[in-house]
């Protein structure tokens, strides 16, 4: 197409006689209403040697660059051109003419085609937005869900208390614990690490919730099944279900008589618990006891601890290992821990969550965390003596 007054420009001229193709001569732009899609290529003379000023010169020169055509603008200035226009000085050749409108032809047929692909691929991102905003409401719902399954306040028992820490990766967490009255002298409580974290661990942290077996009707009398028991009965029902070899669980859990302040703990996989003495020295709670879920009719052995007033036992998923823990000793293993256990043991168990969350929070990489953290205070009130008596 070639619009405008070309009669005096001989190498435009010269050029449409060379040309091998379709050429529209437009004298008037109120011609081309409609159908601009079908050129590859547009040669437009101001009439007044500079960008159309006209207004209807100039509404045609914008729709052929909407429409992405190679504008040769010739006569006008290097900066009147948009991104498809090429400004070309009066005295270009026609061979110069000639070998930009066969190079804006050419590119015309590949910006169709990203045109094209890219109208597929937005159409493609839309799909994946409503997908992803129908997923992500879905995991705010599985996330609001799983932790309807946690206490939502933990029961203090005589001079038992407890406070939690629970932050997930993602919106779902592979760890889940719980805490409960037993009988009126037993409190239980638990937490356990599937592993990884995400969906897969989470639907497996239901599973764990509804196969723990911590009191059973015998004889028509309760017994409180002791801890190892409950973890091997686990164990095998995980076992039971056939998982992938990468999908097992962690998991500690405890029995406490508020009235002897005696604590009973097994676990599998776990770390240990560790057990803050008032005066801030810390102890593991060693007890021996592998994965659960990997292979069937495992023991696990229980450890029984003395608690006494004043003292706390911390549980933790290792989410939190780097945290507590500086190191081991390469010869016995034994930890080396971090000030905040001593923090914590000269502060009530609330106020020493607090303290673990806001350590957490000042971490690099805290809003992103690589696993879940999970924490599980147990507190004896330290005037336990004054109230006993």
């Amino acid at each position: 197409m070639v619009a405008e007054g070309f009669d005096g420009l001989e190498h435009v001229q010269t050029f449409l006689s060379r040309f091998n193709g379709r050429v529209d001569l437009v004298p008037n732009p109120k011609n081309l209403r409609e159908g601009l899609d079908k050129y590859d290529a547009a040669i437009v003379v101001p009439p007044n040697g500079s960008r159309p000023q006209e207004a209807a010169w100039s509404e045609l020169v914008t729709r052929l660059e909407q429409q992405q055509i190679g504008i040769l603008l010739i006569g006008g200035t290097p900066e009147a051109g948009g991104l498809t226009t090429c400004w070309v000085s009066p005295q270009a050749s026609a061979d110069e003419l000639t070998g930009r409108v066969q190079t804006m032809m050419r590119y015309r047929t590949i910006l169709q085609g990203t045109d094209r692909e890219l109208s597929r691929l937005q159409r493609l991102r839309d799909r994946l937005n409503r997908h992803f905003e129908e997923l992500d409401q879905e995991m705010r719902l599985a996330s609001r869900l799983q932790r309807d399954f946690l206490p939502r306040e933990t029961p203090e028992v005589g001079p038992i208390r407890f406070a939690t820490l629970y932050r997930p990766a993602t919106w779902v967490s592979g760890d889940i614990y719980d805490v409960f009255r037993l009988d009126e002298r037993h409190v239980g409580f638990y937490l356990a690490d599937a592993v990884g974290h995400g969906v897969a661990a989470g639907l497996l942290t239901m599973f764990i919730k509804r196969a723990m077996l911590t009191k059973v009707i015998e004889h028509g009398r309760y017994r409180i099944v002791p801890p190892g028991e409950v973890l091997a009965a686990l164990n095998d029902a995980l076992a039971a279900q056939q998982l992938p070899n990468c999908q097992f669980v962690t998991v500690c859990y405890g029995i406490v008589n508020y009235e002897t302040l005696q604590m009973t703990v097994a676990r599998g996989g776990h770390p240990y618990p560790i057990h803050i003495h008032r005066n801030g020295v810390a102890e593991e709670i060693e007890s021996e006891g592998g994965l659960l879920g990997v292979f069937p009719d495992e023991s696990y052995p229980c450890a029984s601890t003395q608690l006494k007033p004043g003292e706390k036992v911390l549980i933790y998923s290792d989410g939190l290992e780097d945290v507590l823990i500086t190191e081991r000793d390469p010869a016995t293993r034994k930890a080396r821990y971090s000030a905040i256990l001593h923090d914590l043991a000269g502060m009530p168990a609330g106020a020493g969550v607090s303290h673990l969350r806001d350590i957490i929070n000042r971490n690099e990489g805290s809003l992103s965390p690589a696993d879940d953290i999970t924490a599980l205070v147990l507190e004896v009130a330290s005037d336990w003596t004054a109230m006993a008596g």
